[in-house]
């Protein structure tokens, strides 16, 4: 199964370690985990903006993605389906990539719950797949 993480879930599980961390870990596994340099510039500004993280740790964070995730491409046009354009892009950026999962914390993408046939869910539904 490919699978593509949002932003809100990659941090919440390398920041809080907790449950989210242990879908990621077990999804990298277990299945094809993807990300898209749209995500890794999200995810980079994101925790040098929002938390009192080192340039170390936020560059061991990306690393880490590279090294334990797929390089999928990013899209180069999205839909203008969700409020927020980033959410456009994350939903294009799965479609580019055949991703059968988006697992995400965002409401405006789980309201939809399927985008061209790509599940959206939570982070505790990973375990019901």
């Amino acid at each position: 199964m490919k699978i593509l993480f949002d932003t809100n879930v990659i941090i919440s599980g390398f920041i809080s370690r907790g449950y989210t961390y242990d879908v990621i870990k077990d999804a990298i596994f277990r299945h094809e985990v993807y990300y898209t340099d749209y995500l890794l510039t999200e995810i980079n500004e994101s925790l040098s903006k929002k938390f009192p993280l080192s340039d170390e740790a936020v560059n061991y964070i990306i690393r880490t993605i590279r090294r334990h995730f797929i390089k999928g491409k990013t899209a180069e046009t999205t839909e203008d389906i969700c409020r927020d354009s980033k959410d456009n892009q994350v939903l294009a950026d799965a479609a580019n990539n055949d991703i059968d999962v988006i697992i995400t914390g965002d409401k405006d993408l789980l309201v939809l719950k399927k985008y061209k046939g790509i599940k959206i869910i939570i982070p505790k539904d990973y375990w019901k797949l």
